[in-house]
């Protein structure tokens, strides 16, 4: 388990600090978060203003995947015109049809607030904070596909 965070650890640190430029962020396969690179930015900048207001998006930086069979996850590095930071969005599907979707962001001083994610080896997804005194908000939204 340690070697995973590490190893998250790492790959976050890296992708932090290389600067990639947006035409160059995949979209997931799998289960789709976004229908175009502008969606992207929309439904991130539409994150970033409801969770930080009087902020824009002035660039995401790297979006990594972690798709499941009722799960997906976009973990999104971005910068904004007051900060850079993180976001995890997260959609539940139940045989293939989007129930819900949550964003998750983590605020707090004293500490340069960060999502962290692990992977156990049977495949579950673990979201925490970077520091102790950093605090998780979630926002999440119904599907109106649910009968």
């Amino acid at each position: 388990m340690k070697s995973i965070l590490l190893f998250l650890c790492l790959i976050t640190v890296v992708y932090s600090c290389k600067k990639e430029q947006e035409s160059f962020i995949p979209i997931s396969t799998k289960h789709e978060f976004f229908k175009s690179r502008a969606d992207m930015v929309s439904q991130i900048q539409s994150f970033v203003s409801q969770r930080f207001p009087n902020e824009t998006l002035d660039e995401i930086s790297h979006v990594s995947y972690i798709n499941s069979r009722d799960k997906s996850y976009a973990l999104v590095f971005f910068k904004s015109n007051k900060r850079s930071s993180n976001l995890l969005l997260e959609h539940k599907y139940k045989n293939g049809v989007l129930l819900a979707a949550s964003g998750t962001s983590c605020e707090g001083v004293g500490c340069n607030c960060q999502v962290i994610t692990t992977i156990s080896n049977e495949g579950d997804v673990a979201v925490k904070c970077s520091c102790s005194s950093c605090t998780m908000l979630v926002n999440e939204t119904v599907s109106s596909t649910i009968n």
